[in-house]
C-alpha cells in the first residue's frame, strides 16, 4: 500500500531554506517543489507516461508565481 502524504502548506512552502544542493519537497501525487541552492522555488510534475512507461517531468512555473 502507498504511503499518503500530507499537502504542502502556505507556511511550508515559504519556510523552506536553499541548501548546497537543490532538493524537492513533496506534495502527493508527483506535484513537487524543487528548491534550489539560490533560493529559487520551482513547481514540478513527475509521472511516468502510460505507453512507453518513461518518466517525464512538467513544469508549472515557479514559486508564488504559479501558486494558486
Amino acid at each position: 500500500m502507498a504511503r499518503t502524504t500530507k499537502p504542502l502548506t502556505n507556511t511550508e512552502v515559504k519556510q523552506a531554506k536553499p541548501k548546497d544542493k537543490i532538493y524537492a519537497l513533496s506534495d502527493g501525487n508527483g506535484l513537487q517543489l524543487r528548491v534550489k541552492p539560490n533560493g529559487s522555488k520551482l513547481w514540478l510534475f513527475d509521472y511516468r507516461r502510460p505507453y512507453t512507461k518513461k518518466r517525464t517531468c512538467l513544469s508549472f512555473g515557479a514559486y508564488p508565481e504559479a501558486t494558486c
